[in-house]
């Protein structure tokens, strides 16, 4: 199967693509991304997305800065190698994850992010 969504560590950033699901629960509009667990949120889905956005990179930033990266995708199911990883295909996440099986009884909108991030100094 062809992963679609992966993560490349390349010399000195990284690249990473992943699934975004994004659908509204009360006035708030949530952007969740079940292989990493983040999620964003405001009250608008520009604002979410926004949201989502800055947690993605803080993410990144920390987990590089820390060394602490390639295991904690491990920890969330993703297929690491030396210079790429690929996030788990959907079906492996539903069965990790309580919170997205419950999200897809609502009404959501799926799509990619993509973000490259440059390694701290």
């Amino acid at each position: 199967m062809t992963h679609l969504n992966y993560i490349c560590f390349g010399d000195g950033n990284v690249e990473i693509s992943v699934s975004l699901f994004v659908f509204k629960e009360g006035d708030t509009y949530i952007a969740y991304c079940p292989s990493l667990d983040l999620s964003g949120y405001d009250t608008t889905e520009e604002s979410a997305r926004a949201d989502f956005d800055y947690m993605l990179s803080d993410y990144l930033s920390d987990q590089l800065r820390n060394g602490t990266l390639r295991a904690d995708l491990a920890s969330h199911g993703w297929k690491v190698g030396k210079v790429k990883g690929n996030e788990p295909d959907l079906s492996d996440m539903l069965g990790m994850n309580e919170q997205l099986r419950k999200l897809v009884t609502h009404s959501f909108m799926k799509t990619n992010v993509n973000r490259t991030c440059t390694l701290p100094a």
